[in-house]
C-alpha cells in the first residue's frame, strides 16, 4: 500500500489527485470523468452513451413533481446531469472534500442553479422520511458500501411503492473468485480506497432479500444487439446466424452463453469489467 503524505485527505481524492497528476493515468481519469473542470465532465458525461441510457431508464418515472434522489453523488457529475431531464435532485454525499466530495459539488453549485440540493449524509442511514422519492440512482456506489445489505434496505426505504432503483457500474467477480485478481488491477486500492467486487448473483439476491422485483442486470458483457455485430466476424457463427428459419434462434442462444460465461463463470477481472442494474419496489 502506498504510504499518504496528504493528511486530511480522502484516500479517494488522494487517489484522484495522483491520476490528475501521472500522465499514465490521463485517458482513465477522463474515461471516469475525473476531469478538474467539473463543468467540462458533465458536458461530456451528458453526450455520452451512458447518459442516454440513462434517459431512456428514468424517464418513465418523470413527472413536473418527481424526486430523484443520487446517492454517493460524489461531485455531483450525475446529479447535475440528471437535472437536465426535469426531475427535482437530491444529492448525497459523505466525503466534504472540495475535490471529489459535496464540498466540490456544493461551490459547482452556488454558479449553477439548478433543481438540486446536496446533502451530507451517510448513505447506509439516509435522513429522509420512508417513501420519499420516485427513483434513486447511483453511479460505482455499491461496491463502496461497507455493508451492501443495509445500503439497499436504505435505498429500498426511501423509494416510493412503484419506484425505480438504478445502479450503474458496479464491479463483478467470476462466481468462484476470492477477488485477489480484481484487487491487484484496481489502481485506487493502493491509495487505501474501499474497491470490492461482488458476483453479479450476490447484487440480485441482496436486492431481492429487500424487497426489490423485476431486477434486471445489463452493461456487461456485450448486449445483444452489438454481440451480433460482434459474431459475424466469426465465419462459423456468421453462418449459423444466418440459416434461413433457425438463424435468429441459433443468435440469442450463442448470446445466452456468451452472457453466462462471461458475467459468471469467466469474468475478466483484471479489466475492472462492471454491471448497471435496473430493481424496482412493488
Amino acid at each position: 500500500m502506498v504510504e499518504s503524505h496528504m493528511p486530511d485527505v480522502s484516500p479517494y481524492e488522494e487517489s484522484v489527485i495522483a491520476y490528475r497528476s501521472n500522465p499514465a493515468f490521463h485517458e482513465f481519469a477522463r474515461k471516469n470523468y475525473l476531469d478538474v473542470d467539473l463543468g467540462e465532465a458533465v458536458s461530456r458525461y451528458l453526450q455520452s452513451e451512458e447518459f442516454l441510457r440513462i434517459c431512456n431508464l428514468l424517464r418513465p418515472y418523470l413527472s413536473p413533481h418527481a424526486r430523484w434522489l443520487d446517492i454517493g453523488a460524489g461531485r455531483g457529475l450525475t446529479s447535475f446531469a440528471l437535472t437536465k431531464l426535469g426531475a427535482h435532485i437530491t444529492a448525497v454525499e459523505m466525503d466534504s472534500s472540495d475535490v471529489v466530495g459535496i464540498g466540490a459539488l456544493s461551490n459547482h453549485l452556488r454558479h449553477n442553479r439548478t433543481r438540486l440540493c446536496a446533502v451530507r449524509a451517510d448513505i447506509l442511514c439516509l435522513p429522509f422520511a420512508s417513501s420519499s422519492f420516485n427513483a434513486v440512482f447511483c453511479r460505482s456506489t455499491l461496491h463502496h458500501l461497507v455493508s451492501l445489505e443495509q445500503g439497499l434496505r436504505e435505498i429500498y426505504r426511501v423509494l416510493k411503492p412503484g419506484g425505480v432503483f438504478l445502479a450503474l457500474n458496479e464491479h463483478i467477480l467470476a462466481l468462484f473468485s476470492s477477488g485477489k485478481t480484481f484487487l491487484l488491477h484496481h489502481p485506487s486500492v493502493s491509495y487505501g480506497v474501499n474497491e470490492n467486487a461482488y458476483h453479479a448473483l450476490t447484487y440480485w439476491w441482496k436486492l431481492r432479500q429487500c424487497g426489490f422485483r423485476h431486477i434486471q442486470i445489463y452493461g456487461y458483457p456485450l448486449e445483444f444487439a452489438d454481440f451480433v455485430k460482434v459474431t459475424q466476424e466469426n465465419w462459423l457463427r456468421a453462418k449459423l446466424t444466418a440459416l434461413p428459419g433457425v438463424g435468429g434462434g441459433c443468435a440469442h442462444l450463442l448470446h445466452r452463453i456468451h452472457l453466462l460465461v462471461r458475467r459468471y463463470l469467466r469474468v475478466p477481472e483484471e479489466t475492472l469489467p462492471a454491471i448497471s442494474i435496473l430493481a424496482h419496489k412493488p
